[in-house]
């Protein structure tokens, strides 16, 4: 910033005056050179104030203040009674001037609570939600390629200081990719879990885990979308409403810590794209279970030891198959795309509203189902108890019903 200061010639009417009957007339020559001079020291006085001005504006620096977090706790669902699992105290973030302290920072505050764990079918990771020794991951961590967990596997957990314990299984939740471990240590550090509805698209994010076994590594990436529906050829048939991140995920991540740069979990990492014509991972495109699916998960778990409620949308019918045209073709149906009802649980929402197998569903809460992907998107972002329009078109022609959506029931 630049100060210009323009100077102006005084005039005796411009600056203080000399009292005339404080000098006598033989000093008249005097009076008018003490007059020039009161000029010149005030003309000095004003110029060196804009000098000294300039220089205090240029030299000054406005420190902004720390911005508040805006990543509160995850809050339990409304269905859920289960008191949250406690997470020790951490000292809030220092405000970071730049990039490179806030993911040192981050990187500092999830590394002590994000775990390796190893068995006969592999490894992957996992991080400390409670300081009593309750541990999350992924149920594939402990099921490895067989998708079934033994119950006499033997899970070794190494913390991040090089420490290894025995762990149990707390128990398990196969259709949302989750377990919880146990181990008994001391001084254990929880991770705060952040509330993943205040995420946003082009956020930063790390992850932090143990791929192929390289422990506490450390990726960096963004929030590359939100409330993403993932087939995952697993445990789980699909699971909806993951977080898409550009952070590398390889294999041995899945389980560990997806934190914002508060340091705070916002998902567990849990599967990577596949490039369908190669088949090999695709690069910056993985797929993380929201921190507060794990809440209502976790809580459940640790509480009771297993989940009794899964929280999920259920329309009561089974053996969906995607319409095209060759299945339109092959069953006769009078539409090319949609969803089709291979059958109808008895006394569920779908045989209530009057949904009969062989109806195609066309359209779920008035959104298109052209395909049995969409579909579960649209499924996935409802909530049990609500009433939608399901549009389906069978024998009779197109008709719309009334479904009263139920819970998904837990196996």
């Amino acid at each position: 910033m630049m100060l210009s200061v323009r100077a102006r010639r005084a005039t005796h009417h411009g600056l203080p005056t000399i009292a005339p009957d404080a000098i006598g007339e033989s000093q008249g020559n005097k009076g008018q050179m003490n007059r020039s001079r009161v000029k010149v020291f005030f003309s000095s006085a004003f110029v060196l104030a804009c000098v000294l001005a300039l220089a205090v504006i240029a030299t000054a620096v406005v420190a902004p203040a720390p911005p508040t977090s805006t990543t509160p706790r995850a809050p339990a669902p409304a269905n859920n009674t289960t008191p949250a699992a406690p997470a020790s105290p951490q000292q809030p973030a220092p405000y970071a001037t730049t990039l490179e302290q806030a993911t040192t920072h981050a990187a500092s505050v999830a590394g002590p609570s994000v775990v390796k764990i190893e068995s006969a079918n592999g490894l992957g990771s996992g991080v400390i939600v409670d300081k009593r020794g309750y541990i999350v991951t992924n149920y594939h961590v402990l099921g490895g390629a067989r998708g079934e967990v033994a119950p006499d596997t033997r899970y070794t957990v190494t913390l991040a200081n090089g420490s290894s314990y025995r762990a149990t299984i707390t128990g398990t939740d196969a259709p949302d990719d989750l377990a919880v471990l146990k181990i008994t240590a001391p001084g254990l550090r929880a991770l705060p879990l952040a509330n993943s509805r205040a995420l946003r698209v082009g956020q930063f994010v790390l992850a932090v885990g143990n791929p192929l076994g390289y422990s506490q590594t450390v990726t960096f990436g963004i929030v590359s979308t939100l409330r993403r529906t993932v087939a995952e050829k697993g445990p789980a048939t699909f699971i909806p409403d993951m977080i898409q991140t550009s952070a590398p995920i390889n294999p041995g991540n899945s389980g560990g810590a997806l934190v914002d740069l508060h340091g705070w979990l916002v998902g567990i990492p849990t599967l990577a794209a596949a490039d369908p014509r190669l088949g090999t991972a695709a690069q910056g495109i993985g797929f993380a279970i929201p921190s507060n699916r794990v809440t209502f998960i976790t809580q459940q778990i640790i509480k009771d030891g297993k989940v009794s409620h899964s929280g999920r949308p259920y329309l009561g019918v089974r053996g969906l198959q995607e319409v095209t045209p060759f299945v339109a073709a092959h069953y006769g149906l009078a539409v090319e795309n949609g969803v089709l009802i291979g059958g109808v649980e008895p006394q569920g929402a779908a045989d209530r509203a009057g949904l009969r197998a062989g109806d195609v569903i066309v359209r779920l809460d008035g959104r298109p189902t052209r395909s049995e992907a969409a579909f579960g998107d649209v499924l996935a972002r409802l909530r049990p108890g609500e009433r939608v329009a399901v549009t389906v078109v069978g024998q009779g022609g197109e008709r719309t019903v009334t479904v009263t959506l139920g819970e998904l029931p837990v196996r």
